[in-house]
């Protein structure tokens, strides 16, 4: 950065050989609390006698080290009356060239100038020298929002500020390594507004800029940042650097990052198989994360407590969905059966003397009947028959009785007969009933 030195030689007017005085400081550019030698130079090029003295009270951006004022005039005495003042006496100044020196640090940050009024002889003249004072960049972070949920993408916004009023920094750098859960996520470009170059590669955890030029102001670099875990991540950077303002702080931001809800779902129950018409009522509920803002919809194929559809023979689905109030779905389905229905109804039996029975079913759908009967404490079959139906309807039957059941019938007096019809339907399990009733012989 450019400053100016201040140099004082004597007045025109001056007699040859009058002492000259000149000030610096060097460095002449320094970060904010860093330091530099401010320096006054004594010229007496014929080495006469003379009286030269000073009272410097320095600028409010610096401040003179302690026990750092000293001389290397023989026979003059330097000291600081307070930490803005630097004084000099020699009122028997010989030396052919001798120093005044301190150790001053920058303790705000501008453009300082330290004009001093030297007494050479009585005669009052003055100097002076310049020195910047510069301030560290500063860095900060923000998301997108405070609120992520899981695979969400959020972009993380850098802002680096140079709060100096007239200097630009340069060689402006920091990293950002993101806390596990986060990675760069290749939907979109990285942007950059502070020149040098951004490191920012799409599937990676890291962040960074080097060689960044920054003007009085601020400017970003921006990345879209992907969520693959949950919970409470905290995202921290490294000190802000610059050439000129040395290092600055360290930003730090936190994102919530939320899984969608989930689905709890009891009944109907995956791969069950149910009677049909059975009265099954549908069991669910829906859970937020917990640093969700909450379920706004749980929603199933039928309501909780209300009763699924077992109406129809078949595989049928069943859903619950699940919405958070921040957008998050979830949703859960099982697959349950419904076994053909096997219900059917028997008539009446019409009893014939010679054992034989009439009987009319009703049959929901086709499927297979059989009949057996049997009289009570007999080790034999009264009578069997079987029977295909290929739809829903009424099937008509006589079932006759065996031989050995027509010699019962003729030898016996008021038969008592239990009979047992079942119907398996296509496809479905079988299902029974029993009858019982009495022969009388004609």
């Amino acid at each position: 950065m450019a400053v100016s030195a201040g140099l004082m030689a004597a007045p025109a007017a001056a007699l040859a050989g009058t002492p000259t005085i000149s000030e610096s400081f060097s460095p002449d550019s320094i970060p904010l609390t860093g330091t530099a030698t401010l320096t006054f130079t004594i010229a007496n090029p014929d080495g006469s006698l003379h009286s030269v003295s000073f009272d410097d009270s320095l600028p409010s951006g610096l401040q003179v080290a302690v026990g750092s004022v000293g001389t290397t005039c023989a026979t003059g005495v330097a000291s600081s009356g307070g930490a803005s003042d630097v004084a000099f006496t020699d009122l028997a100044l010989t030396d052919t060239s001798c120093t005044v020196s301190a150790t001053v640090q920058g303790v705000q940050a501008g453009a300082w100038a330290n004009p001093v009024t030297v007494t050479v002889d009585g005669t009052p003249t003055p100097v002076t020298a310049s020195i910047d004072v510069v301030a560290p960049p500063s860095i900060s972070l923000a998301f997108g929002t405070s609120l992520l949920g899981l695979d969400g993408i959020t972009p993380l916004t850098v802002t680096i500020t140079n709060p100096n009023p007239s200097f630009a920094l340069t060689g402006v750098s920091f990293t950002d390594s993101l806390p596990a859960g986060l990675v760069i996520s290749g939907q979109s470009a990285p942007t950059n507004s502070c020149g040098g170059t951004l490191t920012a590669v799409a599937g990676t955890d890291s962040l960074g800029l080097s060689g960044g030029d920054l003007a009085p102001g601020t400017c970003t670099v921006s990345a879209a940042i992907v969520a693959t875990a949950t919970g409470t991540l905290t995202d921290t950077t490294t000190q802000v650097l610059s050439n000129e303002g040395a290092g600055g702080n360290a930003a730090s931001t936190a994102l919530s990052v939320i899984g969608a809800p989930t689905v709890t779902l009891s009944a109907p129950a995956p791969g069950r198989v149910y009677t049909f018409g059975q009265k099954v009522p549908a069991a669910f509920s829906c859970a937020e994360d917990p640093n969700g803002p909450g379920v706004a919809s749980c929603q199933g194929t039928v309501a909780s407590g209300s009763l699924i559809a077992t109406g129809k023979a078949g595989t049928h689905s069943f859903t619950v969905t699940a919405i958070s109030r921040d957008g998050g779905v979830a949703s859960h389905t099982v697959f349950y059966s419904v076994a053909p229905d096997n219900r059917f109804t028997v008539s009446r039996p019409v009893v014939h003397p010679d054992g034989s029975i009439g009987l009319v079913i009703k049959l929901p759908g086709p499927g297979r009947v059989t009949v057996l009967e049997k009289l009570p404490g007999a080790q034999f079959v009264f009578a069997r028959a079987t029977a295909s139906a290929r739809a829903a309807g009424k099937l008509h039957l006589i079932i006759r009785p065996t031989a050995r059941g027509r010699r019962a019938v003729q030898h016996g007096h008021g038969l008592r007969v239990s009979t047992t019809v079942g119907y398996t339907p296509k496809g479905g399990a079988q299902r029974t009933t029993r009858l019982r009733f009495r022969i009388a012989q004609g």
